[in-house]
C-alpha cells in the first residue's frame, strides 16, 4: 500500500489555481444564458400587502420576474416545513428574498430588481430568542401547528421544541 500519510503531495490542479489559470464553473458564461438576482426584504417582521413587477417586466431584456405568487403553494424546510420557495404573505427577516428576476445580463437584473415595487404592512419585530420567548412577544409563525414535521416537535408560541 503506497500511503502518502505524512509527505507532501503536489495537487494536479495547484499551478492553475496558483496562477489564476484554472476555469471554474463561475467563469464558464453561455452566450443564451441570463442572470438571476433576488429582491430581499429589507423589513424584519412584515406583511406583503403588494409586489408589483410590471415596471421591472418593461425592461428590453427582462426575461422573467417572480414572486410568491408564482410559486407553488408547497412549503419546505430541513426538518420542519415552513417556508415558500418565495414569501407569499410576510416576511419573518431582513434579507428574505422575495423576489427573482432573469434578465440578459447582470446591469439589467440588477435596475430590474431595483424596479419592484413592494408594499409592506410592518409589524412588531422579534430581534433576540429571549425576546421571542415572552408572552406579549409577536406569534412569528401563527400557522404553525399545520406544519408537516416530526412528532417529537412540541409547538406553542414561538418554541418548536423545548431544549
Amino acid at each position: 500500500m503506497n500511503s502518502n500519510l505524512g509527505k507532501s503531495v503536489q495537487r494536479l490542479d495547484g499551478i492553475s489555481k496558483v496562477t489564476g489559470k484554472a476555469v471554474y464553473a463561475s467563469d464558464i458564461q453561455h452566450p443564451t444564458a441570463l442572470i438571476g438576482r433576488l429582491l430581499l426584504s429589507n423589513r424584519p417582521h412584515a406583511r406583503i400587502l403588494s409586489i408589483n413587477t410590471v415596471k421591472a417586466l418593461s425592461l428590453p431584456g427582462v426575461k422573467a420576474v417572480i414572486s410568491g405568487a408564482d410559486v407553488p403553494d408547497v412549503r419546505y424546510g430541513l426538518i420542519i416545513k415552513d417556508r415558500f420557495i418565495l414569501p407569499k404573505h410576510k416576511v419573518r427577516y431582513i434579507g428574505e428574498p422575495i423576489a427573482a428576476v432573469a434578465a440578459e445580463n447582470e446591469e439589467l437584473a440588477c435596475q430590474a430588481i431595483d424596479l419592484i415595487d413592494v408594499e409592506y404592512e410592518d409589524f412588531e419585530p422579534v430581534f433576540t430568542a429571549e425576546e421571542a420567548l415572552l408572552d406579549q412577544s409577536p406569534i412569528l409563525h401563527p400557522e404553525f401547528a399545520a406544519y408537516l414535521c416530526p412528532d417529537l416537535y412540541i409547538r406553542y408560541g414561538n418554541v418548536c421544541m423545548p431544549a
